[in-house]
């Protein structure tokens, strides 16, 4: 099983936080099947064990430097939903990326096996 993200090397370099940098992997991995990510911030929080504040500067930066892009739109029920999109900046790498993983790793899409990432800033 292979329970871990992929974070591009552009991203790993930048001048973002480090947060930001594994909240980015994470976007990548949720998205990976729609092409967006859906998770909200308290979700984030939970996951990482964070501040609902840290989530939302980390999705502030990487916003900032181009990395996602979101947009928000109403479910049904009239609630505000919020679609975090990679930003074609690291496109074609996450894509290639995420191929070269399931090649070498076997990887299936449909896990039912939910692990917790737990970060420490």
């Amino acid at each position: 099983m292979n329970n871990y993200i992929l974070i591009p090397n552009d991203i790993k370099t930048s001048d973002i936080p480090p947060g930001a940098k594994i909240l980015y992997g994470d976007i990548l991995y949720l998205s990976n099947l729609s092409g967006y990510c859906f998770a909200s911030n308290n979700y984030f929080s939970k996951e990482y064990n964070v501040h609902n504040n840290s989530i939302t500067n980390w999705i502030k930066s990487l916003k900032d430097n181009k990395y996602i892009i979101t947009k928000y739109s109403q479910d049904d029920k009239g609630r505000k939903v919020r679609k975090i999109f990679p930003s074609k900046k690291c496109g074609s790498e996450h894509k290639k990326m995420w191929k070269e993983h399931k090649k070498n790793y076997n990887y299936k899409a449909k896990t039912k096996t939910k692990t917790k990432t737990k970060v420490v800033i």
